[in-house]
């Protein structure tokens, strides 16, 4: 989900050159790799609060 999210959200804001759907790509895997790590941090620090 939050792959696809980033991956829309970047090609939303794509431009119309070859050099701007590159630059969104790789845009949308940096972001993609950075809400990826951000949730499981958070997930992990839920579960020990939690004690699971």
């Amino acid at each position: 989900m939050l792959v696809a999210f980033s991956g829309c959200l970047r090609g939303l804001q794509s431009g119309a050159s070859a050099s701007a759907v590159g630059d969104a790509a790789t845009s949308a895997v940096v972001t993609s790799i950075v809400l990826i790590i951000t949730a499981c941090g958070i997930f992990a620090v839920t579960f020990y609060i939690l004690g699971i």
